[in-house]
């Protein structure tokens, strides 16, 4: 899918990112920790 016309990439290039989740999909605790950080963040 890598070249696919409708594959942009990373999308942190165009808009701003405050939190990166990992995992594909992310654990339930990532998420969390993830709006923990952006909570943080206010």
């Amino acid at each position: 899918f890598e070249s696919s016309y409708n594959v942009v990439g990373p999308y942190d290039k165009y808009l701003p990112v405050d939190v990166y989740i990992p995992g594909c999909p992310p654990k339930p605790e990532s998420m969390i920790m993830g709006v923990v950080k952006a909570l943080k963040r206010l």
